[in-house]
């Protein structure tokens, strides 16, 4: 079921309808590959501007006509229409592109069982996206877009954010110790509330969030679940200035201990355990 947002009233069954048709035109009426919508109408953060995505994977595609087209690796995309006063973002992915992303991640997930360190993706899409495969809703092709989760492994993408986002914030609140020492405060604060970020997106990983996009950060933690005012305090700190940046610094370095003390244990991979207690102590 999709999870519509209030800004959303208008997908329909007959809208996806007509969306699933139109995407299919676009990419010359193959109907035998997988339709699906995603991103932030599907994942209830969209506004009256954000676009609808819809994905397409299947061996016999044409390349995406329409404004706008953007190239990124193993994908094409594009704004194929209008509907509703919503623009349709269309991209199509290639086969070869998603079996070389499943290897990578895969790569990336047999890392979180050792101790010598973390692999990780090499870009931003290509977590953005394992992310609506996981999350998305198919139009067409449903029992293969289940198939794909299998073999990309995205029923485990929460626990590799759960440790990427862990050791980087664990890092960045060490950088942040040291430009406070040298009296570099402007650079010291900066690199703060990068360090906040990592860890919020820790806490929703916890949580199952996998969302990748840092615009809707704030947003997601505002939505609620687990450790609610945890949740409400790093927003604070994205979103406001802090006047006493060494205070700060003492309360996340003891709250990301914490978190980290308490996350389930599968999940807290043994490189992210001694990162941990040799920088948090």
């Amino acid at each position: 079921m999709l999870n519509l947002s209030r800004e959303t009233p208008n997908l329909s069954p007959s809208f996806l309808d007509t969306v699933a048709r139109t995407a299919l035109a676009a990419v010359g009426h193959p109907e035998d590959g997988v339709l699906f919508v995603a991103g932030s109408v599907v994942d209830g953060l969209a506004n009256r501007n954000s676009d609808l995505d819809v994905y397409f994977l299947g061996g016999d595609a044409a390349p995406v006509v329409g404004s706008d087209t953007t190239v990124r690796k193993g994908e094409k995309s594009g704004t194929v229409a209008v509907l509703d006063g919503r623009e349709i973002s269309l991209s199509v992915l290639e086969p070869s592109g998603i079996e070389e992303l499943a290897r990578s991640f895969r790569e990336c997930l047999t890392a979180l069982s050792a101790d010598s360190g973390i692999v990780q993706l090499e870009s931003q899409n290509d977590l953005k996206v394992l992310h609506r495969l996981r999350t998305g809703v198919p139009l067409r092709g449903g029992e293969r877009l289940e198939q794909l989760r299998r073999s990309t492994g995205t029923d485990r993408l929460a626990e590799y954010h759960v440790n990427v986002q862990a050791v980087a914030a664990v890092n960045r609140l060490t950088d942040v110790e040291g430009e406070l020492a040298e009296g570099n405060d402007a650079s010291a604060s900066w690199m703060f509330r990068e360090a906040v970020a990592h860890v919020a997106r820790l806490v929703l990983a916890l949580d199952g969030e996998t969302n990748p996009a840092p615009k809707w950060l704030v947003r997601l933690l505002e939505r609620g679940g687990p450790e609610p005012r945890l949740r409400s305090r790093l927003a604070q700190l994205l979103t406001e200035h802090e006047e006493d940046l060494p205070a700060a610094l003492a309360e996340i370095r003891e709250r990301l201990r914490t978190v980290v003390d308490h996350a389930p244990g599968a999940v807290v991979g043994p490189y992210l355990r001694r990162v941990v207690d040799r920088k948090l102590g």
